[in-house]
C-alpha cells in the first residue's frame, strides 16, 4: 500500500541531542555505579531508544539507586531541552511532506511533556512520548493510537528511527521501517532485527527513497 503516515523517532533523528545525553548519563553512571565513562556510553547507546530508567535496568538490573539516577537525569533533560530547536533544513523537510500530503507524526520514548513541548511549533500532525503514568510508550500503544487517529493501516505508516531498538519495536508491530545511520549504528546493527532493512544517511534522503517505493498507478 502507499505510504500515509511518516513516524518519526524524535532524538537522533529529528534533533541532534543523542551526544549529549550520552555524555549526561555517562557521567551520572561513573558517579553512582563507578562504572568507567567510556563503557558507560556505549552501554547508553546499546539500550537507546527506550525511557531511561528502562535503559539502567538493563543495564544495572535491580539497582536500588536506578530511580534516582533516572530522576537526575530527567530533570537536568527538562532544562536541557529549553535550548534544543528543530533546524531550519528539518522544518522544512517536514513541511514539504505535509505539503506533499503526507501525515506526520512523532513517536518517542522521550517523556510525553518534553515531546509535546518540543513538537507543539513544530509542522506535524501527531507527537506521542512516553507516559509514566500509564507506561504509554512507542511500540504497540503508540501505534495503535496513530491507526485510530488517521484511520489507516500499518501497511500505510513508515517509522523512521536511529536506533536498532526501533528496528525492533517495527518489526515486532508490523511496521514498515527505514533506518536512518548514524555514526553509533552501522546497517548490520539493524538487519538483527530487521533483515533487508532499507537504510538513508541523511534524512533527506527520505525523499528519494518515497519516489523509489511509490507503486505505479
Amino acid at each position: 500500500m502507499t505510504t500515509q503516515l511518516l513516524i518519526f523517532d524524535m532524538d537522533g533523528t529529528l534533533i541532534d541531542t543523542m551526544e549529549d545525553y550520552a555524555d549526561k548519563a555517562a557521567a551520572l553512571i561513573f558517579e553512582h555505579y563507578g562504572k568507567p565513562r567510556d563503557e558507560a556510553r556505549r552501554r547508553y547507546f546499546d539500550t537507546s531508544g527506550l525511557p531511561f530508567e528502562q535503559q539502567l535496568e538493563q543495564i544495572f538490573p535491580k539497582e536500588p539507586c536506578n530511580t534516582e539516577v533516572a530522576q537526575l537525569f530527567e530533570s537536568w533533560k527538562d532544562g536541557y531541552l529549553m535550548n534544543v530547536t528543530l533546524s531550519s533544513e528539518t522544518e522544512q523537510l517536514l513541511r514539504g511532506w505535509r505539503n506533499a500530503r503526507f501525515r506526520v507524526a512523532i513517536s518517542s520514548n522521550n517523556l510525553e511533556p518534553y515531546v509535546r513541548r518540543l513538537a507543539s511549533c513544530w509542522p506535524v500532525d501527531a507527537a506521542l512520548g512516553y507516559r509514566v503514568k500509564d507506561g504509554l510508550g512507542k511500540g504497540e500503544p503508540h501505534f495503535q493510537k496513530l491507526e485510530k487517529r488517521f484511520g489507516i493501516t500499518r501497511e500505510q505508516m513508515l517509522f523512521i528511527g536511529d536506533s536498532p531498538n526501533d528496528a525492533r519495536i517495527a518489526a515486532q508491530c508490523h511496521v514498515p521501517f527505514l533506518a536512518l545511520l548514524t555514526a553509533e549504528f552501522a546497517e548490520a546493527d539493524f538487519t538483527r532485527y530487521s533483515p533487508g532493512v532499507k537504510c538513508i544517511a541523511r534524512l533527506s534522503d527520505l525523499n528519494a527513497f518515497l519516489q523509489d517505493s511509490k507503486q505505479p498507478e
